[in-house]
C-alpha cells in the first residue's frame, strides 16, 4: 500500500489472514505497513523496509518470534527497534520469556483493534525519543572526537550508550505510573502490585547501569599498556563470578563451566571485567533454561577462551572464524571486551551459527611460568 504516513510498521506472522487484520485495524492511523511471512525473511529485508515498529508473531516455523527478537538485539543497527509480540498464548511465563527476548511489549490474540493502535502509537512514540537521543549522542560524539584517538573512541561509545541504555527501564517507569494513576481506582491489588513490580524491576536496571558505566570510565580512563609482571588464575575468577551472576538471577542450572586451570598474563582486574561482560550478555539474551557453556583451554602460549548457548550437541569449543565479527555490531559491553581483549595483544571473534546458537571466542596470553611447562 501506498505510503501515508512516515511511519513504517513491520508484520511478521506466518499467516497472512493476521496481517490482513492488523491492516484493517491500523487503517485510521494511516501506517506503513509491510508483511513478512517467515523470522528468516526479516533479516532480509530490515535494510530495506527501516521499520519503527516491529509486530512480530510468537509462534512461527522456523525461526520463532522469540529467536529473531534476540538475534535483533545482538544487532547494534536495529536493537533500537520497538518489538511488540503477538501470541495467542498466556501467562507469565510467556511474558517473562518474551521480556528476556528483548521485546518490549506483547499483544495476546486475538488482537484488540483499540489496544492494537494504543501499544503501537506508544512504541512509536518511544522510537522518535529514541532518535532524537541518538541524535544528540553522536552530535556529543563528535565533540569528543578531538580527545585522542583509542580514549575518545570509547568515551564517546560510553556517551552513546549510557543514554541508551537508561532511555529503556526510564520510559517503562514512566508508563508504568501513568498506567497506575489513570486507573488506580479501577485496578485490583494484583494489577497494582504487578505494574509496581515492573517499575522496581527498571529502577535496579537504572541502579545496575550506572554502576556498569562506571566501571567502563574507569576503564576508559585507564593507560592503555600491557601489565607483563601480573598474573591471575583464570579458572578460579570465572568460577567465582559464574556462581554469583547465575545465583543472581536463578540460572545456576543452565551453567556448565569447564576450564583448565591456567594463569594468564591479565590483571584481577581486567579478567573479572571480561567474564562479568561475556556472562552478562549471555545470560541476558538467552531463555531461562537454555544452557550457558564455557569452556577453556590451554593451546600453545595462548588461553583459548568460549562461552555460548547451547542448544544442540555440536561442540563449543571449536574454531571460530574472524568473519562474522564483521557482520554485526557489538554492543557495548562486548566493545568493552574486545577493547581490554585488545591490549593483550589477544584475539576476539563471535559468531552466530546455524543452530542460532551465539558463542564469543577470545584468546589471552598465559604468565611466564605456564609458558615453561
Amino acid at each position: 500500500m501506498a505510503a501515508m504516513n512516515n511511519h513504517t510498521i513491520l508484520v511478521v506472522d506466518d499467516e497472512r489472514a493476521n496481517f490482513e487484520l492488523i491492516e484493517t485495524l491500523l487503517t485510521i492511523d494511516k501506517y506503513n505497513l509491510h508483511y513478512i511471512s517467515s523470522g528468516e525473511e526479516v533479516f532480509a529485508a530490515i535494510d530495506r523496509l527501516d521499520p519503527d515498529v516491529i509486530l512480530l508473531d510468537l509462534m512461527m516455523p522456523g525461526m520463532d518470534g522469540l529467536a529473531v527478537c534476540q538475534r535483533l538485539r545482538l544487532m547494534r543497527k536495529w536493537r533500537s527497534i520497538p518489538i511488540i509480540i503477538v501470541t495467542a498464548a498466556a501467562g507469565k511465563s510467556i511474558l517473562a520469556s518474551c521480556l528476556d527476548a528483548g521485546a518490549d511489549d506483547f499483544i495476546n490474540k486475538p488482537v484488540d483493534g483499540l489496544e492494537l493502535r494504543a501499544r503501537v502509537k506508544s512504541m512509536v512514540r518511544n522510537k522518535k525519543q529514541f532518535d532524537r537521543i541518538e541524535s544528540l549522542s553522536k552530535l556529543q560524539q563528535n565533540n569528543i572526537a578531538s580527545l585522542e584517538n583509542n580514549l575518545g573512541e570509547l568515551v564517546g561509545d560510553l556517551a552513546i550508550g549510557f543514554v541508551t541504555e537508561l532511555s529503556t527501564p526510564l520510559t517503562s517507569i514512566q508508563e508504568q505510573l501513568e498506567e497506575l494513576n489513570t486507573n488506580l481506582d479501577r485496578f485490583s491489588t494484583t494489577q497494582t502490585r504487578y505494574l509496581v513490580e515492573l517499575a522496581s524491576k527498571s529502577a535496579n536496571n537504572i541502579q545496575k547501569t550506572t554502576y556498569k558505566f562506571w566501571t567502563y570510565l574507569d576503564f576508559a580512563a585507564e593507560k592503555k599498556q600491557l601489565y607483563t609482571d601480573e598474573i591471575c588464575n583464570i579458572k578460579e575468577i570465572i568460577e567465582q563470578i559464574s556462581i554469583v551472576q547465575a545465583q543472581w538471577i536463578n540460572r545456576e542450572s543452565d551453567l556448565i563451566i569447564d576450564i583448565q586451570i591456567a594463569s594468564v598474563a591479565v590483571t584481577a582486574k581486567h579478567c573479572e571485567l571480561i567474564i562479568k561482560e561475556l556472562l552478562d550478555n549471555a545470560f541476558k539474551f538467552s531463555d531461562v533454561g537454555t544452557t550457558i557453556e564455557m569452556c577453556g583451554r590451554i593451546i600453545g602460549k595462548s588461553f583459548h577462551f568460549w562461552i555460548g548457548d547451547r542448544r544442540s550437541d555440536y561442540p563449543i569449543d571449536r574454531p571460530i572464524s574472524n568473519s562474522n565479527l564483521q557482520e554485526q555490531e557489538l554492543g557495548l559491553g562486548l566493545k568493552v571486551v574486545k577493547k581490554i581483549v585488545g591490549m593483550y595483544d589477544g584475539c576476539f571473534a563471535i559468531d552466530i551459527n546455524e543452530r542460532n546458537e551465539t558463542i564469543v571466542y577470545l584468546t589471552l596470553p598465559l604468565g611466564a611460568a605456564e609458558h615453561q611447562k
